[in-house]
């Protein structure tokens, strides 16, 4: 655990450096506003969720969905990176082209965790599909750090994140750090931890490289879901 001195100068220091890398996507884009705009409705068509209960689902307000909607054709309203993969992650659905970041996709911290990949050849398929038994919102990762080792979590587990559920202290979560400059995202796996006034993560690990707490101030760094306490791994399988 930090000291109390130790993590208030680490949360100021962090808090600072976010505010200063902020960055929303380009504004007053005719084009790039009409993407937007067709891409929510295709989503909504495709869900059969309208804008306001889909915002409700993700958790933003129901006006970032509405507005650029209602702006019509000549409406400049573009959507904000952190929405548009919080919508891609609860619907499965492709983001407009217009925001995939140069080649890269919006996930993929290597060094964290990267997407579970389901292979037929793989025994631990099944397992994992039967986990997840059909609900919406689960989404398997393997580990690929030591993030989280101390609690239990170690290089080469199958987790699953709800990405439904709501973080209270102690929960390990899987999380998005944005680099807006890069226009990219990073995948962590951290402790999630009230320290008043603000939210943080922290690494669970002997590697002192994962002790620098992150605030979750809701553009930088954002929390996707919970991880739920199946912990599936290959001599487990055999």
């Amino acid at each position: 655990m930090f000291q109390a001195d130790v993590l208030k100068h680490k949360l100021h220091t962090s808090g600072r450096i976010n505010a200063t890398e902020r960055t929303q996507l380009p504004q007053g884009d005719h084009a790039t506003a009409r993407l937007h705009r067709d891409w929510l409705r295709r989503v909504s068509e495709s869900t059969g969720l309208p804008p306001t209960t889909l915002a409700k689902k993700i958790k933003i307000s129901p006006s970032t969905l509405t507005r650029p909607l209602a702006e019509g054709d000549e409406g400049t309203s573009t959507l904000h990176a952190a929405t548009i993969d919080k919508i891609v992650a609860f619907t499965g659905i492709a983001p407009p082209a217009a925001a995939a970041p140069l080649g890269r996709p919006l996930r993929g911290f290597r060094e964290d965790a990267s997407p579970f990949t389901f292979d037929k050849a793989d025994p631990l398929t099944s397992a994992v599909k039967a986990l997840i038994a059909g609900r919406n919102g689960i989404d398997p990762w393997t580990i690929k750090s030591r993030a989280l080792e101390l609690a239990g979590y170690l290089p080469g587990d199958i987790v699953l994140v709800d990405l439904n559920a709501t973080p209270r202290p102690g929960d390990a979560v899987c999380a998005q750090v944005y680099d807006w400059p890069k226009m990219k995202a990073d995948t962590v796996m951290r402790m999630f931890q009230r320290a008043a006034p603000v939210d943080v993560l922290l690494g669970r690990s002997l590697d002192p490289a994962f002790d620098q707490p992150l605030v979750i101030d809701g553009e930088r760094v954002l929390v996707k879901g919970v991880l739920l306490p199946h912990r599936l791994r290959q001599q487990a399988a055999a």
